[in-house]
């Protein structure tokens, strides 16, 4: 492949995984929403146990979403790397992406910053579902 073919074949993986992305942070709302709602209307145990399953399988996907991001970068940068000839620009990108094999996004965010923001989102959805009141009469 060229470094063309390269680039072309991430950026366009990337525009679905931002499709994607957004998908996500919409369920990600809509999880909020319905905390909301229950705060407002009440919820039943069996409420809050599907509620805590629904958004549990959110906040996997967006975890799983949110560090593939950064694992796309360093797989083009590595394939970029792997390349006999690259423009500047090209090499640029692989000397700053530091990629020095193939790996898989996981599920664990890899920098502090993204592990606090996402512990803070599981604690507020999780912390919201399970203090609403019982259901109004």
């Amino acid at each position: 492949m060229t470094e063309f073919e390269i680039n072309q074949n991430f950026l366009m993986g990337l525009v679905g995984q931002a499709v994607f992305t957004i998908a996500m942070l919409f369920l990600l709302w809509m999880m909020f929403r319905a905390n909301t709602l229950a705060h407002e209307r009440g919820s039943n145990l069996i409420q809050k146990i599907l509620s805590t399953a629904i958004s549990g399988a959110v906040l996997l996907f967006n975890l799983g979403n949110w560090n593939s991001f950064s694992a796309a970068f360093n797989n083009w940068a590595y394939s970029l790397s792997q390349l006999d000839s690259l423009s500047a620009g090209g090499q640029r990108f692989v000397d700053q992406a530091g990629a020095s094999g193939y790996v898989d996004g996981g599920l664990i965010p890899s920098d502090p910053v993204s592990l606090v923001f996402w512990i803070g989102i599981t604690i507020a959805l999780f912390f919201g579902i399970w203090t609403a009141p019982a259901p109004k009469e």
